[in-house]
């Protein structure tokens, strides 16, 4: 080591840089190029406003389609292999919560600036908030009652004749948001990019407070649940809303084990009113609760956390001014309008359609796609029920973050999204070692294009429902099932 000198009256250190901050470095440099490419080429190839019309406010010349393409997919590679990179350094505990912040910021910044990646949910959200600030409900009409224009031609085609999905306190903020930002699209997109945002930091914060409690590494669940992949594709390239949901869920939950449960559960309530299934947290909290209370006190112990997050639920809604349209049959059915292949339940139905229809059973596609999906479905509330029942048993943010993927994969319709719901939670468990889930956050993505088009396409129905089939037989087999709710296997 080399000793300190003082040049011109100023000590300085020649000690070597320490090899680990060189690596964490050197594989944070490499995600920046990947972000920069992808921002970059996603300029041509990305979910920019009105197609073929509008670019965004800076772009690259333009050039071969195929090529760009290339070069995308080239630097989402890097942006992998860098988050790889600094996971190693995470898994032997050499990641802080300083230098995550550090590569939130190097990573995000170019994506936070750069156009949408990988959905055109953003420009919904613009048309509902316009719609909003109008006067109009949103929960009765879709963004085609603004007209045709570029704000129009910007939203997915199978979403502008579709009302609002979400929450009223997210309807509210839109509205909010469209008296600030006009129908600038550049603008109300970077608006609602800094409203995910702050979900995001949200979950820096209190996602190692969170770890901390379990008795995992703060590190490896920033890194798993924040700075991956799909966390920064889905939260800031995407912009998507379940940002601040999931923000708000980590911070209720963490306060909730930590003590400080009636205000926990108040968050919670808060971010169900952005989507609703951030309820099934106050469910698991209050059972929780109430089944690990002894003796007598157990009847006084319910009141209070059950009427909290009601409490804080009815009164966003009712002071948001929509009434409860928003839980009525027509909005809930409002995600299950789009059938893609991704989703299991879906690969499933077709898969059983094209059996059926090979062994001389005379089905309508659709209709076996229901039926399947509906069993999907049954499946999915018995398992979450059977989690409810036994949370007292287990972990309870473990249970949760379980209960949460069991929903999205069970459900009519899963993009890759859905899936941080209940990733970010297991990230603080003691599954933040797990492989599939270091899978699921690096690839999930991959399953829609930069412009937002879903991918599996065609037979790919096939490979789906071979991997929900070896998934469910591999959970069966010997009871595996049990060991993974219990953590012992990550």
């Amino acid at each position: 080591m080399g000793a300190p000198t003082i040049v011109h009256g100023v000590q300085t250190d020649h000690r070597p840089v320490q090899p680990q901050v060189r690596r964490l470095a050197s594989w944070t440099a490499a995600g920046v190029l990947g972000a920069v490419g992808m921002v970059l080429t996603g300029t041509r190839i990305g979910s920019v406003p009105d197609p073929g019309h509008m670019l965004w406010w800076f772009s690259v010349p333009s050039g071969g389609a195929p090529l760009t393409s290339i070069f995308f997919y080239v630097s989402v590679a890097l942006l992998v292999v860098a988050w790889l990179g600094i996971g190693r350094e995470a898994l032997a505990g050499r990641l802080t919560i300083g230098w995550s912040w550090t590569i939130l910021v190097a990573w995000g910044l170019p994506f936070l600036v750069g156009p949408p990646l990988f959905s055109r949910d953003l420009y919904s959200y613009v048309a509902q908030g316009l719609i909003a600030h109008r006067g109009l409900d949103p929960y009765t009409v879709g963004p085609v009652v603004l007209g045709h224009g570029h704000l129009l031609s910007s939203v997915a085609s199978v979403w502008r004749s579709t009302p609002s999905p979400y929450g009223p306190l997210f309807v509210t903020m839109s509205r909010w948001a469209a008296g600030v930002t006009g129908s600038s699209l550049v603008v109300g997109v970077l608006a609602y990019r800094a409203l995910a945002l702050a979900g995001v930091v949200l979950c820096m914060v209190f996602l190692p407070r969170l770890a901390r409690h379990l008795g995992t590494s703060p590190g490896v669940a920033l890194w798993l649940g924040v700075l991956s992949p799909l966390a920064l594709f889905s939260f800031v390239a995407s912009g998507h809303n379940d940002a601040v949901m999931v923000g708000l869920l980590v911070a209720g939950v963490s306060l909730a084990v930590d003590r400080r449960l009636l205000l926990g559960l108040a968050l919670c309530g808060l971010a169900a009113t952005i989507k609703l299934p951030a309820a099934a947290a106050a469910v698991f909290l209050v059972v929780n609760h109430v089944r690990t209370a002894g003796g007598i006190r157990r009847w006084r112990t319910w009141v209070a956390p059950v009427l909290v997050p009601v409490g804080v639920f009815v009164g966003v809604t009712m002071a948001c001014g929509y009434g409860w349209t928003w839980l009525g049959p027509t909005a809930l059915h409002i995600p299950t309008e789009l059938r893609i292949l991704s989703t299991p339940s879906v690969s499933l139905g077709v898969f059983a359609y094209h059996v059926l229809h090979l062994i001389g059973v005379p089905v309508v596609r659709s209709a076996t796609v229901s039926v399947v999906q509906t069993l999907c479905g049954l499946a999915a509330l018995v398992a979450c029920a059977w989690l409810v029942l036994t949370v007292h048993r287990h972990e309870v943010v473990r249970s949760l973050g379980l209960a949460l993927l069991v929903i999205v994969v069970g459900s009519p319709t899963v993009w890759p999204w859905y899936l941080m719901w209940g990733l970010v939670l297991l990230a603080a468990t003691t599954a933040q070692r797990s492989r599939a889930l270091a899978a699921v956050a690096a690839l999930a993505m991959l399953m829609v294009g930069p412009s937002g088009s879903p991918r599996l396409l065609g037979n790919s129905y096939v490979l789906v429902s071979l991997a929900t089939v070896a998934a469910v037989v591999w959970l069966v087999r010997g009871g595996r099932w049990r060991s993974v709710v219990s953590g012992h296997v990550a």
